[in-house]
């Protein structure tokens, strides 16, 4: 008979905090974190210091040459708003990361929204090769951002990294808590899907960003909205964990520095005509006062001075930096919840959505569909997971120094909660005994030495941004905007008149209305 009292972790928190960060792979961030003598013989940390990995990317022949140069190799990120500008992270972009092909050749310059089948997939592909991040990231620049001829200087900052110095507050946590080292996305594509996923195993078969057809659709509010009809249409009548949560009585907020309003909500359907989502100073104040619900999830600002760690679409020399803005943040978040009076039996999860386009050096796995047998948008058959993310675990009850190795996906995420609390599974990806649980991360020795990160940031970092209100709005952006319009078209809350909704400031007024 098998140990009622055998020790699974689930004991050792009685609250979760989640914050999901933009866009960034694990070698993107956390690939510098251990370096080889820092490994002991009995753990493993699969990142950029293999001499036994080829680490490096070829440059297409199509591509501005420097003399003497065929491949380009990981370094150090030379500022914080590298890979600048934005790489792609649409579905057949992603293919050619994975895959160095871009079929058919039609594609070659092409903007995300026209490429067509078979969307730079080879209908031979096996395991990925992952190394066609070069290749993507030239190609993504002479078809969004119109440089006819790319040069070396420009292609190859996609395959600069952080190192542990540049990003303090994540460093420090991953070493003195836990990283995971093949912690996936689950759908090799952007956010929606991807976030969709983190709460209902699924994303509806979709994964490309609610724009328009044209990919124009965040353009005015008599334009084309029919890519979040659609996504309305499937997405949102997927059962969450917070549907869960609500039949079984366990307690959750959104915290998002748009509320009432959220990108969980634009996302997942979730909260409307609820009392869930509040704003981040209602998170602090919950945290210093014990009235934390069981599941926090925290957004980042996805607007002006975004804090989400997203590559940004504008470079200002003046500008502190996403990558910078969003260690501070967590940083922030850490602190707090280090000086809650429940710290103990919370566990803080630091993940990102995606890897947003970010170089990764690790292929991603096989996995079952959230529905057999399904194909969806693309012809995507969601049998393989996306590109490694960053994942880092904060406990009471996790050891220093502590790397899992073992493969896990957003999925896990919902397997655990849904183990933890007695919750009935989602759809057949979390009900798959291959996806596992996270419980292996967990000591059951109490540790009391939870340390001090202190602000990195310096006098001119704490003083205003330079003013982003004349921006262009990055691809998330435009994906959020459209999916306003839609809401806002819906329920009739403001006029109907088209609206010429360009920048950062457009948005920021539009966003007012919700308010």
């Amino acid at each position: 008979m098998e140990n009622q009292n055998q020790f699974d972790g689930l004991e050792t928190f009685d609250h979760i905090v989640v914050l999901m960060l933009e866009n960034r792979s694990f070698d993107n961030l956390l690939g510098y974190l251990y370096k080889n003598d820092e490994i002991t013989p009995e753990k493993s940390f699969d990142g950029l210091y293999n001499p036994e990995v080829d680490y490096a990317n070829p440059i297409p022949k199509r591509a501005g040459k420097d003399p003497g140069k065929t491949s380009i190799s990981p370094s150090r990120a030379v500022n914080y708003s590298m890979p600048y500008p934005d790489p792609g992270e649409e579905y057949p972009h992603v293919n050619t990361q994975l895959f160095n092909t871009i079929i058919p050749d039609s594609n070659i310059g092409e903007s995300d929204y026209k490429m067509i089948k078979p969307y730079n997939l080879s209908p031979s592909a096996g395991t990925p090769v992952m190394n066609g991040f070069v290749n993507d990231y030239e190609n993504n620049l002479r078809s969004t951002y119109n440089i006819v001829q790319p040069t070396y200087e420009q292609y190859e900052v996609i395959m600069q990294c952080f190192e542990p110095d540049q990003i303090p507050a994540m460093a420090t946590l991953a070493k003195e808590f836990a990283v995971f080292d093949h912690w996936y996305c689950s759908v090799p594509s952007q956010t929606y899907c991807n976030r969709a996923f983190w709460h209902a195993a699924s994303s509806g078969g979709k994964v490309i960003n609610p724009l328009g057809e044209d990919g124009t659709g965040f353009s005015g509010i008599d334009g084309d909205l029919s890519g979040m009809d659609s996504w309305i249409k499937e997405v949102w009548s997927l059962p969450t964990i917070f549907d869960r949560m609500n039949d079984n009585n366990v307690s959750w907020k959104v915290y998002s520095p748009i509320a009432p309003l959220s990108l969980t909500y634009i996302v997942n359907g979730t909260g409307e005509g609820e009392d869930n989502t509040h704003g981040h100073l209602d998170f602090f104040f919950d945290l210093e006062f014990g009235t934390l619900p069981k599941y926090s999830f925290v957004e980042p600002q996805f607007l002006h001075k975004h804090n989400d760690q997203h590559p940004s679409a504008v470079h200002h020399e003046l500008a502190t930096g996403t990558v910078k803005l969003g260690d501070e943040l967590i940083r922030e978040v850490y602190n707090a919840i280090k000086n809650s009076p429940k710290r103990d039996k919370i566990l803080f999860i630091i993940t990102h959505d995606e890897h947003g386009g970010c170089y990764d050096h690790v292929a991603p796995p096989s996995t079952v569909p959230p529905v057999a047998g399904m194909k969806g948008q693309c012809d995507f058959t969601f049998d393989r997971l996306g590109v490694r993310v960053p994942m880092i675990m904060v406990s009471s009850y996790i050891q220093p120094n502590t790397i899992i190795n073992g493969q896990f996906e957003h999925t896990s995420f919902v397997k655990t909660v849904c183990q933890k609390w007695g919750l009935d599974p989602l759809t057949e990806r979390d009900e798959d005994p291959a996806v596992l649980p996270f419980t292996e991360v967990f000591s059951n020795q109490k540790r009391t030495d939870w340390p001090d990160i202190p602000s990195e940031m310096s006098l001119k970092e704490l003083l205003p941004e330079p003013d982003t209100s004349g921006d262009p709005l990055n691809g998330l952006q435009k994906a959020m905007l459209t999916s306003l319009l839609h809401i806002e078209k819906r329920k009739a809350l403001g006029n109907t008149q088209k609206e010429d909704i360009q920048t950062i400031g457009d948005m920021m007024e539009f966003i007012k209305r919700f308010q």
